[in-house]
């Protein structure tokens, strides 16, 4: 299991002991052995401190004993509604956090590094993965257990029973049946935004390819969702976005806006990577944003609640909503990810960006393989056994 509490606020997910659950037994060559996800990329120790920051705090611990006449800036608070969910959400972490800490959870102390170790990984990601193609490219995993197999000749692994699709989203209607047969359908858009522009231009490998709201709108999820289905989409803490979801994106989608809840984010020892702010600027959580198909139904999402991990330190890696999610959905049921980063055991999943966390360079061989005298079937792929969609 992945969730580490439960409580009425919310729930605290483990996203590496997630990765290191689905893997635990995996056909590798000719036999079983298990394999661990690359710890570092969740090293996250301390606060994230741009490099300008971490040169003021060190000349203000140098010149604590000197008094420096600065103009202020006038003090712009955010709106009244905002700080109320604000404080909602720092009342409810605090809440959690202390029954946690009962618990032994978070149980490591802070050490200053500026989360060095989990920037190295990310970046050796980065430069790993950027001449991945992974476009055009679809497949599945049958089978009841993880495998290994290769796909444009490098080596993956593959969750149980799992199908993906790496083409461009403005192609599903093209590759992907139109039936309303979806349970829950989860978006992680590439929103537009300067700060991904930046880094576009600085760093092409780790950025993405955005994308306007009047491309969203054109997704068919309404075609794609079963009548008493729930939509999610990963959202920033931008209020342009949000409008744009709860008065554009979903209305153009046929879906009924039920709930904000909330991804905090925290290191090791269980503080907020950054503080709460009362003006406008970065908040350490992001926002999840549901609705369902239908105005009335039997699905009653609740508002507020928390989900609280530590981050990957790779962008846009999000924790899974597999175990969170359940409670809403019927057994067994048919879910969809789009715009999605990595696979799920018994989704769908839709992206450009679909292997880069499947990669075989990204996990370790924790045991020996034991043999296994049958057969090993590989995943299929459009390259190998289906034909092109």
């Amino acid at each position: 299991m992945s969730l580490l509490h439960v409580s009425e606020e919310g729930w605290i997910v483990s996203h590496l002991q997630y990765l290191d659950e689905i893997y635990r037994k995996v056909r590798y060559e000719n036999g079983f052995c298990a394999l661990g996800f690359n710890k570092m990329i969740f090293e996250i120790n301390s606060q994230y401190l741009r490099q300008n920051q971490i040169a003021q705090t060190i000349q203000e611990s140098q010149d604590n004993t000197i008094t420096h006449k600065k103009k202020r800036k006038r003090l712009q608070l955010l709106p009244q509604k905002d700080l109320e969910k604000v404080n909602h959400v720092k009342q409810a972490f605090g809440a959690m956090m202390t029954v946690a800490r009962s618990k032994g959870l978070f149980s490591r102390n802070n050490f200053f590094d500026n989360n060095e170790v989990a920037r190295l990984a990310s970046m050796r990601f980065y430069q790993d993965t950027y001449s991945l193609k992974d476009e055009n490219l679809y497949g599945s995993n049958d089978t009841d257990d993880a495998i290994v197999s290769e796909a444009h000749n490098k080596k993956y692994v593959f969750p149980r029973k799992c199908t993906f699709y790496s083409y461009d989203v403005r192609d599903i209607e093209k590759k992907i049946e139109l039936s309303n047969q979806y349970d829950f359908i989860l978006l992680d858009p590439p929103w537009w935004n300067k700060s991904i522009r930046r880094k576009k231009m600085k760093c092409a490998e780790a950025s993405y390819k955005m994308m306007y709201n009047e491309e969203l709108v054109k997704i068919p999820i309404k075609k794609l969702l079963h009548s008493n289905g729930i939509v999610a989409v990963w959202c920033t803490n931008s209020s342009n976005h949000l409008n744009s979801i709860i008065n554009e994106i979903f209305p153009s989608w046929g879906i009924i806006y039920r709930a904000k809840w909330y991804w905090l984010k925290v290191t090791q020892a269980g503080d907020t990577i950054c503080n709460f702010n009362s003006a406008p600027g970065k908040q350490p959580y992001e926002l999840l944003v549901l609705g369902t198909a239908l105005e009335k139904g039997k699905i009653d999402i609740p508002g507020g609640k928390l989900m609280i991990s530590v981050p990957s330190a790779v962008h846009s890696h999000k924790p899974p909503l597999t175990e969170i999610i359940k409670d809403y959905l019927p057994d067994e049921p048919k879910c969809l990810e789009i715009f999605a980063r990595y696979l799920l055991p018994g989704w769908t999943s839709w992206g450009l960006e679909i292997l880069k966390f499947q990669h075989l360079s990204l996990y370790e061989i924790l045991d020996e393989c034991k043999k296994d005298e049958g057969d090993i079937s590989n995943v299929s792929s459009e390259n190998e056994t289906r034909n092109n969609r």
